[in-house]
């Protein structure tokens, strides 16, 4: 194709522009023809080596083959032991990665196993591949960037997929890729379509005429005036390469060995060469044009061929045939100034495109610039308020440790239960205020003192170590935000803490008379107070505590709505057992336990508690903090509301109104703990918690 000013203008009935400018061509400008048959080959390796069989007997080794190949990135990322995987787009980048690698490994050695079946026949082949999201369209894009004039492909068939016509030359193939390739491939472009070794189908090349045929008999003029312009049309190249007959019994069609003669007769041979050509002379024009220029010469150049055709024609007798020759010939000249007139409007519009989106990346370049200038303030702040964040931990902790050191064993006790029977009236139903799998809770008074006694089901080994677990942890931790443990009864497993009167944060979920005394700032603070106490375990020392089961029916609200963290039956220490380290995250092998909907997924297949397993609990809650529905699913349906944006649609509405900026972030936050991959999850101590103490400071 000739290219004026940058714009690309079809071959046929072009003058093509010569390299020089004064000096007239002495030759006729020759096609550049590639013997290279190009192969489109895929996993089937049975298959594709037939297909590369049936290709090197058909070429006899007189043309280079390339293999191609499309590569197309599945869709999900295998798991070990979770069956089909998990989509690509939820995969990390790491995982995703990773993956990818493999794919292509895999193809290259798959490649290079195809090109050792054509070395092992003494055959010239290389390969290519291109990555596409399907293999149609790969291979369309393959013969688009690579001008593919000679392709061989197979295509997937059975009973269904074709059917043979007895006595017609092809077949009607019913294959989608095949079809699809067959109907878009451009059409310089021939393909043979293989199947089992056999050719089924070919779609025959069709080239487009630069110019209207010459009639051969009408003669050349030898001479031209000296004025004109010199110009010379030839006539056309013979038919194409005829198809080949497909007989109704494929598996007995004898092998062609000269399907491939006829093509090398055309890439060789002078007489087989296409002879539609122009060659012009530009005496006074220069090749570096601008567009009129361009418009100017083309319009004289075909102008002047087209008079010289006429010239031609009204040298011979003037018969009917000729002065037909003649109109289609002016023809042809309008169709190619109307498609020049074309590109020339098309390049106008691109140009103003091109203004406007350059107006559009500068508008966005300075965008960038205020937003970084906002993100390194922000970023700043953040630092000051973890600095803040540490320190006070660091100074909760000195004063915690010497009040358990100088104090906690003085305000813990053993009680008999004699007294424990007496506080709770011999466990008088009417006082029963909880009760679920590991036992009762009831409200006593003890020693003058307003307490709730937890009487465990003990019978096992596991209910003894769950009792020893949350005596041992809650007679050495000290957090306002943490249930207080008063003391113990060792026979039977019963445990007194202090009594919270309102409840649990379930209570007040479930109940929309009390969900309205619950409204969005008391929410905000509740959640903040959860992750003090969340971080305070976690950084606990010497080893880290684990909850293990945190949810809304262990968090106790007491008479001032302040919330206290219960039920430590479950709780780890990360230091015992078998555990490893990932130079980031302790683990501890265990096996799962805990509430359903508030589990870590990750944790119920590998069996690996981590600190990471009570940020996802921290994330449900927060999410039901927000909207009040059901733990399970909630992640995603609120995912879903993001996307469609109906976020504030989901919101509590017995909250009070939302600040939704405010309840945005919020969202967000909870959505990046509920994460599927722990290490997505935040780091409670230096994000979560820096993001509610700047939205607090906000209520403020």
């Amino acid at each position: 194709m000739a290219v004026v000013d940058g714009i690309r203008l079809p071959e046929f009935g072009v003058p093509a522009f010569m390299p020089s400018t004064r000096e007239v061509a002495s030759e006729l400008a020759k096609p550049v023809f590639e013997d290279k048959i190009y192969v489109s080959l895929g996993k089937d390796v049975k298959e594709s080596k037939s297909k590369l069989v049936w290709t090197v007997r058909q070429s006899k080794g007189n043309f280079k083959i390339c293999i191609i190949h499309v590569l197309v990135p599945s869709r999900r990322i295998p798991m070990g032991g979770l069956g089909a995987g998990i989509p690509a787009s939820s995969a990390n980048e790491r995982a995703l990665r990773e993956h990818r690698e493999n794919e292509r490994k895999n193809m290259h050695e798959l490649l290079e196993n195809y090109l050792l079946v054509c070395r092992q026949m003494g055959v010239r082949a290389e390969k290519e591949y291109i990555e596409s999201d399907s293999v149609e369209r790969g291979i369309l894009e393959l013969i688009h960037l690579r001008g593919i004039r000679w392709l061989v492909m197979g295509f997937r068939a059975d009973k269904r997929y074709f059917k043979f016509h007895i006595g017609r030359r092809t077949t009607e193939i019913k294959s989608r890729k095949a079809i699809f390739v067959r109907d878009k491939a451009t059409i310089s472009c021939q393909i043979w379509f293989i199947f089992d070794g056999q050719l089924i189908h070919t779609r025959e090349a069709q080239t487009v005429q630069a110019v209207v045929e010459v009639p051969t008999h009408v003669p050349l003029p030898t001479t031209l005036s000296p004025g004109a312009e010199q110009c010379a049309v030839m006539p056309p190249p013979p038919s194409s390469i005829d198809s080949f007959p497909v007989h109704s019994d494929v598996a007995s069609m004898p092998e062609r060995p000269d399907t491939f003669q006829k093509l090398e007769r055309v890439s060789t041979s002078p007489s087989h060469r296409p002879r539609s050509f122009y060659y012009t002379s530009l005496s006074s024009h220069s090749l570096d044009m601008n567009e009129n220029d361009a418009r100017e010469v083309l319009e004289e150049g075909v102008t002047t061929c087209a008079k010289a055709e006429v010239d031609i024609i009204k040298g011979g007798p003037k018969d009917r045939r000729k002065r037909v020759y003649a109109e289609k010939l002016e023809e042809e000249l309008e169709k190619v100034m109307q498609e020049l007139r074309i590109a020339l409007a098309q390049k106008s519009q691109l140009e103003y495109q091109f203004v406007e989106t350059d107006q559009s990346r500068k508008e966005l370049e300075l965008k960038i610039i205020a937003s970084d200038e906002i993100l390194r303030t922000f970023i700043q702040e953040r630092e000051l308020l973890q600095i803040d964040l540490e320190n006070a931990l660091q100074k909760a902790e000195e004063v915690s440790r010497r009040k358990g050191d100088s104090s906690g064993t003085k305000y813990f006790s053993e009680f008999s239960f004699t007294e424990i029977a007496e506080a709770a009236q011999n466990f008088d139903p009417s006082l029963k205020i909880g009760e679920g799998g590991c036992g009762s809770v009831y409200r006593g008074f003890l020693r003058h003192t307003p307490v709730a006694i937890k009487i465990m089901k003990c019978p096992s080994k596991q209910g003894s170590q769950e009792f020893l677990q949350e005596v041992n942890v809650l007679r050495e931790v000290r957090h306002p935000n943490l249930i207080t443990l008063i003391g113990t009864c060792p026979e039977p497993c019963t445990l007194v803490y202090e009594y919270i009167p309102n409840g649990s944060l379930e209570d007040w979920l479930r109940s929309s008379v009390r969900a309205k005394q619950l409204p969005w700032q008391a929410r905000i603070r509740i959640a903040t107070e959860l992750c003090s106490a969340l971080v305070f375990l976690h950084s606990w020392k010497p080893h880290s505590i684990v909850h293990g089961d945190v949810k809304p029916g262990n968090i106790l609200l007491d008479a001032h709505l302040v919330s206290k963290l219960s039920d430590f039956g479950i709780c780890r220490l990360l230091s015992g057992g078998k555990q490893w380290s990932n130079n980031t995250t302790i683990m501890h092998l265990t096996n799962p336990k805990g509430t359903f909907g508030y589990m870590d997924p990750e944790f119920l297949v590998t069996r690996e508690l981590t600190t990471k397993c009570d940020v996802y609990s921290f994330g449900i809650i927060l999410l039901e903090l927000l909207t009040r529905r059901p733990a399970l699913g909630i992640a995603n349906a609120v995912r879903k509301a993001i996307t469609a944006g109906t976020l504030e649609a989901i919101l509590d509405p017995l909250a009070g109104e939302w600040p939704y900026t405010l309840a945005e972030e919020l969202t967000h936050l909870a959505l990046r703990c509920c994460e599927m991959t722990r290490r997505n999850r935040p780091d409670l101590r230096s994000d979560v918690w820096t993001v509610l103490q700047s939205i607090r400071a906000y209520r403020q």
